[in-house]
């Protein structure tokens, strides 16, 4: 039997979690192990992505017969890493068959996931189809409300409906992503003139530039920009799913602190 790459716990909220997943496939795929989620982390992010790990992705019930086999044993390594990259882990036989490896924590660096990044952005983190139906309706919306202009969108693949709304050209879609209430408190939020530089410059290289910001305070965002008339804030109806997909559709980001962030700019 192959190694098997493991995640079980959830640490963090949804940026750190996709920082472990993407870890964990990227090892596996690098390998030639087996990846295997728990049932309550596919459960919170099957929701928002297609999550097609083929072709290394275990069952439960391939999974739980293997990990209890009394004819066949395995070791089981724990790695608990705080935000740091593990260069030996991408070496040649880093993990040997046999191996059930567990991650923990808060894997968050790219490097050990970087050469399957064109599969983690087409194929595991893509938008759901029930998702993009509902962001392009902004994305139309705002065409029609200040272009006039109606798009007709493909509403079930991911990087077809990105390059469509990079081929209207009427558009450059500026993300941004503005993280505030834990980190207000623990005094790591950007501040506003970082926002307005960034705005500033993406306006002064792009004279079509229209801004989409996501935030955890929505209220925050609508008072600071409330006098640009290219700055629309996404829906309060929106979730944390519809955020990031929306932000991923963008050309170019503008990203504050956090996971979340960064990965609006990575897909």
């Amino acid at each position: 039997m192959p190694c098997i790459l493991y995640v079980r716990h959830r640490a963090g909220r949804l940026g750190n979690r996709m920082f472990m997943i993407a870890t964990a496939y990227g090892l596996a795929r690098l390998h030639g192990c087996h990846l295997y989620l728990s049932r309550e982390i596919i459960r919170e992010i099957n929701p928002i992505f297609v999550l097609n790990f083929s072709p290394v992705l275990l069952t439960s019930d391939v999974f739980n017969p293997v990990v209890h086999s009394t004819t066949r044993s395995f070791v089981l390594r724990t790695k608990a890493v705080l935000c740091q990259y593990i260069p030996e882990l991408t070496r040649p036989n880093a993990i040997s068959s046999g191996v059930i490896f567990e991650l923990l924590n808060y894997w968050q660096s790219y490097l050990h996931f970087a050469k399957y990044s064109d599969d983690l952005r087409q194929n595991v983190f893509a938008g759901k189809p029930s998702i993009l139906r509902k962001v392009s309706k902004l994305f139309n919306n705002l065409y029609q409300e200040k272009f006039n202009y109606r798009p007709q969108f493909s509403l079930e693949n991911h990087q077809l409906l990105k390059t469509q709304l990079v081929q209207s050209n009427l558009v450059t879609w500026i993300g941004i992503h503005v993280r505030r209430k834990d980190f207000v408190r623990f005094k790591f939020a950007s501040n506003e003139n970082y926002l307005f530089a960034a705005i500033k410059f993406y306006r002064s290289t792009y004279p079509n530039a229209y801004f989409i910001v996501a935030s955890d305070d929505k209220s925050y965002c609508r008072r600071l920009f409330r006098y640009h008339a290219n700055i629309s804030i996404t829906p309060r109806s929106f979730s944390i799913g519809d955020d990031l997909i929306a932000l991923s559709l963008c050309q170019h980001s503008i990203i504050t602190g956090g996971t979340f962030g960064w990965w609006s700019g990575y897909l």
